[in-house]
This record gives C-alpha cells, sequence and structure tokens, in this order.
C-alpha cells in the first residue's frame, strides 16, 4: 500500500524540492507551509509520516509534534524534524515534543529517501514493542527537561541523530578529500606559473638588455646632433630632433626599468648595504635634480633636523628612489611652485618626507600608485611622461631595506610620500 507523507514547510523551494523528491519515490504527498495549516489537514486525513521543518510561523515544528503525539487519533504517526542541529539542546526538545527522527539540512535525496525509509519500516516494529513510561526529568545544558517519550522513540531519535553525524562526516570526508585534490592541483598550477613568470622574466631581462645599447646609442647621436648642430639645421628639423632624443630618453628609463621590475620579480634583488651617511646622500641627490627643477622654475628646499644621519643601506639602490621621487615631484609640479624634502629621526625610523604644490592624485589613484604599469590620471605639468613603473620599483627597493613608503594627496593641493627606513637593521 502507497504511503502517505505530510510535508510541513514554510518555504516554497524547499516544500517543492521535497514534494519533487518524495513523489518521485512513489509516496502520496500533502503539503502545508506551517504547523496550524498541518494540524488541519490532519483532522481530516492521517498520514503515515510527517516530515516537518522546526522554524516557522503560528506554530513550529516543535509544537505541531507536540500536538501529534498527544491527540489519540494522531499518537501513532511518525515525525520526522528537519534541523540544522546546530544546538545539542535541539536534540532534548524533540525527545520532548515526541519526535521520532531527525533528519539535518541540507540533505541528498538518497540520504532522505534512506531515512523515509527507515522510519516507516520501523513504526511497526516500534507499536509491537511499545512499552509506556511514566516520563523521567533531565537535566540537561543547567535546565531541567521533562521527558515523556518511550524508550524506542528515544533510541530511534539517538540513533537517527548518530546517522546524521556520520552522513555529516562522510560529507565532511569527501569535501576534505576535494579540497586535498584542489591543493595538489593549485599547487601543480603554482609551479607551472612560476615557471611561466621565470621564463617572462628572463625575456624581459634579455629584451631589454638587448634593446637598450641601440637605444643608447640614438639618444647620444642624436644629443651630439643638437649640441653640434650651430645652424645647420632650421627650426623643423630641429623639432623632429628633439622629439628623437626625447623618445629615446623614455624609452631608456623604461628599458632600464623594466629589468629592474624583471631582477626584483625573479627574486634576485641584492642590496650592497654598507653605512653611510643619509643627510649627504639626499643634499646630493637634490644638487643633481635642481638643474632639472630650474628649467621648470621650482624651488627645492632640502632641511635635516640633524647634520649628519649614519644608516645602513645600499647608497645605489637609494639613489634610485630618491631620484624617482624628487623627479617626480618635479614632474607633477607647476612652474613657480616648491618642492620641500625633509629629514627626521622617530625611535628607530629615519623619516624622509617628499611634498609637492603640484596638481596632485585622484583619491581613485592613490590605491594603484605603487602597483607595476600605473598611472596617475594626467601626465607631468611640463608634458612628462611616466613608464608607471617607477613608484613599484620604490616600493620593492624601501621593502627589501626593511622600511615602507606611504602616500598623502588631493587635487590641486599637490602629494606627500613619506618614507621610513631603518635606523638599525
Amino acid at each position: 500500500m502507497t504511503k502517505q507523507i505530510l510535508v510541513v514547510e514554510d518555504s516554497l523551494t524547499q516544500l517543492e524540492q521535497l514534494r519533487y523528491i518524495l513523489e518521485q519515490n512513489q509516496y502520496i504527498v500533502k503539503t502545508a507551509s506551517n504547523g496550524k495549516i498541518a494540524r488541519e489537514i490532519m483532522e481530516q486525513i492521517i498520514p503515515d509520516l510527517v516530515i516537518s521543518d522546526i522554524v516557522m510561523p503560528e506554530m513550529d515544528g516543535y509544537e505541531l509534534c507536540s500536538w501529534i503525539k498527544a491527540n489519540p487519533a494522531t499518537k501513532d504517526v511518525s515525525v520526522m524534524l528537519l534541523t540544522s542541529l546546530s544546538d545539542p539542546k535541539d536534540v532534548i526538545r524533540g525527545l520532548q515534543a515526541g519526535a521520532d527522527n531527525f533528519l539535518t539540512k541540507p540533505y541528498n535525496e538518497h540520504f532522505l529517501i534512506s531515512r523515509v525509509s527507515y522510519v516507516l519500516l520501523n513504526k511497526n516494529i516500534r507499536k509491537a514493542s511499545y512499552d509506556s513510561d511514566a516520563g523521567i526529568d533531565v537535566f540537561f545544558g543547567g535546565q531541567k527537561y521533562f521527558i515523556n517519550s518511550d524508550k524506542m522513540q528515544i533510541i530511534d531519535l539517538l540513533l537517527s541523530t548518530y546517522e546524521n553525524a556520520i552522513h555529516k562526516n562522510g560529507e565532511l570526508a569527501e569535501a576534505n578529500k576535494q579540497l586535498m585534490n584542489m591543493h595538489r592541483e593549485i599547487a601543480r598550477k603554482n609551479i607551472e606559473l612560476e615557471k611561466l613568470n621565470e621564463d617572462k622574466n628572463k625575456f624581459l631581462r634579455i629584451a631589454a638588455h638587448d634593446l637598450r645599447n641601440p637605444v643608447s646609442a640614438i639618444l647620444s647621436f642624436s644629443t651630439l646632433l643638437i649640441d653640434d648642430s650651430g645652424h645647420k639645421f632650421n627650426s623643423e628639423e630641429m623639432e623632429f630632433m628633439d622629439i628623437i632624443k626625447h623618445s629615446s630618453e623614455f624609452m631608456l628609463q623604461l628599458l632600464n626599468e623594466l629589468l629592474d621590475i624583471a631582477v626584483i620579480e625573479s627574486g634576485n634583488l641584492q642590496l650592497n648595504a654598507e653605512t653611510w651617511d643619509l643627510v649627504k646622500v639626499i643634499r646630493n641627490n637634490v644638487d643633481l635634480n635642481k638643474v632639472i627643477a630650474g628649467k621648470k622654475r621650482i624651488f627645492i628646499d632640502f632641511t635635516a633636523e640633524m647634520d649628519k644621519l649614519e644608516i645602513v643601506f645600499d647608497k645605489i639602490k637609494i639613489e634610485q628612489i630618491l631620484n624617482n621621487l624628487i623627479s617626480n615631484a618635479i614632474k607633477y609640479s607647476y612652474p613657480e611652485s616648491e618642492v620641500s624634502i625633509t629629514l627626521a629621526a622617530s625611535g628607530r625610523n629615519a623619516i624622509m618626507s617628499f611634498k609637492d604644490q603640484g596638481q596632485g592624485i585622484a583619491e581613485a589613484d592613490i590605491p594603484k600608485l605603487f602597483q607595476p604599469f600605473a598611472k596617475r590620471s594626467g601626465g607631468g605639468t611640463a608634458g612628462e611622461r611616466s613608464t608607471g613603473l617607477g613608484l613599484s620599483i620604490v616600493k620593492k627597493i624601501i621593502e627589501a631595506h626593511n622600511g615602507r613608503i606611504t602616500a598623502e594627496s588631493k587635487l590641486g593641493k599637490g602629494s606627500t610620500f613619506v618614507v621610513y627606513l631603518p635606523i638599525e637593521t
């Protein structure tokens, strides 16, 4: 004889899913969206099994189960509660309500049908061996509960809880197996990516190195022709020569920075660290950049709170970051403005600040400043171009010295870059 099942679930999606699974397995299915409606249905028909969610409006699953077990006409109907079993007290409340079985959510079709078959097949066994108890008091979690379920119900409910735990452990074991397989696949892919990245860096080094010599030759010859031209070139020809010179300067800068990036990304950045006077190194670099600043009528001011500060660093690399930050300040500053550079010491850090009165940086661009090939919105105030690599190289060099760099800026107000280098290594 075909068994009839009443499904009580306030989620329409889950209700229809349960209906579909059960009907596909030859069960007759009635549905209700809460316990109150289920009770009204059971006053008309008595199903063989009630599958009920616990959390529902108007009447929850525990209340419905208690009503079924207290009603002489329905007390023999098996009740399966759908729960997440997130709290151990769920089992106690299920026992108090007289539930016959638990099914944890989410569940798969095979496990659901297996549990339904188990409950229905054991219904007659439980009825034949029924031995009513007067009930007992149970203390759990600091609270007192009265349990009036019969022995078979208690055993059945606890067994279903245990089976759920075994099933979930099986799912976890399978998920863990898949996760381990994914980890192995990711590890394999990472090895492949490292190899590809190494090949890419090798190609960049070869390409940049091979291109640097001919570009240097173009720059040298164009500079020589301009300096020695006298009256040989007319204004149009001189403009072409300037384009050749400036383009080759930019290409040479790009090639040099590509070589730097390739070395950094390959993990082969090596520091030749020695003790140097940071005050002197900064002052020398400022003097070198004053020539460029003078062409834009920009004044560079350098102040240090000490006459001398000897710390350990790679002089060539630190000069590289100084030149980048100072030249950037000049590049993005307006004529007749000032670039302010300061050096101070605080705690264990030497603090270098580079502040300009230039065009500033858009707020959306600041998080991307130190990423390779990231460029500001807008070029230099005199049309200067940027490779988008300089600041990413600066950041890597500073981090190699166990330091850090920050940036603050407002459009139209200028920018401030602050470098922190450890005084003691």
